[in-house]
């Protein structure tokens, strides 16, 4: 069977089973391959240098209000894994369990842009 190719925003966003409004132009940025790779000079030929790096995913743009803000703070600040799906335009859905990140909130539309930091992979379900 052949992969969709519908491109758009992420239809759903939840956080341990709490879901949240995802702002209708949010674009996601996945990190999507495990290693960074890189080539260093050396006296020889070049080196190839591979980094781990975390499948993260930025650019998650929430609609909430100041209840729905002070939940994503408990969860962000707190010291546990939190469970964290998402649902794309193409009706894929991802989860992982992980941290993330508050980057602002921006109070004129109510946005709150965050960043995922899983502590495995996303696992596609």
């Amino acid at each position: 069977m052949a992969a969709r190719k519908i491109a758009g925003s992420v239809r759903k966003f939840t956080i341990e089973g709490i879901s949240f409004d995802v702002a209708a132009d949010a674009t996601l940025s996945e990190v999507f391959t495990k290693y960074e790779n890189a080539m260093v000079p050396t006296s020889g030929g070049a080196m190839r240098k591979m980094t781990k790096r975390i499948p993260a995913v930025e650019g998650v743009v929430l609609i909430t209000d100041a209840d729905e803000r002070l939940v994503l703070k408990d969860f962000a600040e707190g010291l546990d894994l939190v469970k964290i799906t998402y649902q794309n335009a193409a009706g894929d859905s991802y989860r992982c369990e992980g941290t993330f990140e508050i980057e602002n909130n921006e109070t004129e539309e109510n946005r709150t842009a965050c960043t995922i930091q899983p502590v495995g992979d996303w696992t596609k379900f």
